[in-house]
């Protein structure tokens, strides 16, 4: 089988890439703005595709603090990298008759609307989360739209938070951890009493190549059914770190439309795969706080840095 893999150079694009590497002796193609890729170039991505028996869509902007107070070029930039973008892959895809796997975000079901209840496929989509969420909605609703217009052969992942090594420090663990290890205050947005659902990008690169064999038309999460506030990372940062670190946390003002919680039911992916999550979020703190001290910070990407489609 002939894989390409959109965003194949970013965080999970990695992991998917190394899991995938030692299960696998498919043929694989990774295509990002570091390999040459553009999903904005429909022609040049068109022709990356052909050929393709299975897509990979992961290409996404997803630093959510510029999606919300950005400027007009930020946000359209969003919507044209994950929304548009995201076109551009489905028509690549039924042109060349391959199959599709679009990954996508829990952001896209905004706060879960029964706290404390695992949020399931059925949740209703209210992205709030800045141009990001709404953007990725789009995406979403495309794929559900390609596939009942036209039959096409999408399936959709809504992988939950995303936690793994290499992960850029404008996301919440690498920020703690940084901060920690260089004895700087934990800062938190608010009281800290939002909870999320913690996967690592290892779990989900599981849950990626498990996803092949769904049938058209699957949507399925990708959570552990576990939530933490922010606070209990923070505290649980501290207290891995130990003696390594003089830090406590401070609050700090809210986000604009902060989402309260999140907390995903992965029995639909379990039934249908098997797939279930291997790593707790105490396992993964212990694994960062070693990969973050021995490799240092990721820096984030830069703001406002916006190229224009490659021509090939």
């Amino acid at each position: 089988m002939n894989v390409l893999v959109t965003g194949g150079t970013g965080l999970i694009g990695k992991a998917f890439y190394r899991h995938v590497r030692q299960v696998s002796n498919d043929t694989f193609w990774l295509y990002s703005r570091r390999t040459g890729g553009d999903i904005l170039d429909h022609e040049h991505l068109r022709r990356a595709v052909q050929g393709k028996d299975l897509v990979i869509h992961l290409a996404a902007c997803t630093h959510v603090d510029f999606s919300i107070g950005g400027e007009l070029t930020e946000k359209q930039y969003y919507i044209d990298v994950n929304t548009k973008g995201t076109l551009n892959v489905l028509d690549a895809c039924r042109k060349a008759g391959a199959k599709l796997i679009h990954v996508s975000t829990s952001e896209v079901y905004g706060t879960n609307q029964q706290p404390g209840e695992p949020m399931t496929e059925e949740h209703a989509l209210l992205g709030q989360a800045g141009t990001y969420a709404v953007s990725k909605v789009g995406a979403d609703l495309l794929c559900r739209m390609a596939y009942m217009t036209e039959g096409q052969d999408v399936v959709v992942l809504r992988p939950f938070n995303q936690v793994g090594p290499g992960q850029s420090k404008e996301k919440l663990f690498p920020r703690f951890i940084g901060q920690a290890l260089q004895g700087e205050p934990l800062t938190i947005y608010g009281d800290g009493e939002q909870r999320r659902d913690y996967v690592h990008v290892e779990d989900t690169a599981r849950a990626i190549w498990a996803a092949r064999k769904l049938e058209p038309g699957t949507i399925c999460n990708v959570g552990t059914e576990r939530s933490y506030t922010i606070n209990e990372i923070a505290e649980m940062i501290l207290e891995v770190c130990g003696d390594r670190t003089t830090a406590t946390h401070v609050h700090v003002e809210s986000r604009p439309a902060e989402v309260r919680e999140l907390i995903g039911s992965y029995r639909k992916l379990n039934r249908l795969t098997g797939w279930e999550p291997e790593y707790m979020v105490r396992d993964i703190i212990n694994d960062l706080i070693g990969w973050y001290a021995a490799n240092g910070e990721i820096q984030p990407p830069v703001r406002g840095e916006y190229p224009t489609p490659m021509v090939a």
